[in-house]
């Protein structure tokens, strides 16, 4: 299972990374939007590597994208949907995640 959730995490953060290098075009906060699509890629391909930094990060950035949401405009219908889907996507990898971590964890102590 780790093997999978780790594959998941990282199709999650390249998902949304892409979505988030996407977003510069449309906001008018695009700094943020660029140094989330790079932070999200670099937990992805950390996570690939192996550990546990990468997952954390991602889950950070997750963490924000869910806290974050509420506090966004949300201009038309097209700018909601695409908010919704970023709320969801974020919290499915927050789960992950969260998920992830736990199983590490687990193993590790079984270990020894």
């Amino acid at each position: 299972m780790p093997h999978t959730t780790a594959r998941l995490v990282t199709w999650i953060a390249v998902a949304l990374g892409v979505g988030e290098l996407l977003d510069t075009f449309d906001i008018s906060f695009w700094e943020g939007a660029l140094v989330f699509g790079i932070l999200f890629l670099a937990g992805a391909l950390w996570t690939r590597r192996g550990g546990v930094g990468g997952p954390i990060l991602i889950g950070l950035l997750c963490a924000f994208e869910v806290q974050a949401f509420f506090s966004w405009a949300h201009d038309g219908t097209f700018d909601r949907i695409t908010q919704i889907a970023f709320l969801i996507v974020s919290a499915t990898g927050l789960v992950a995640v969260m998920g992830l971590l736990g199983s590490r964890f687990t193993a590790r102590h079984r270990l020894g």
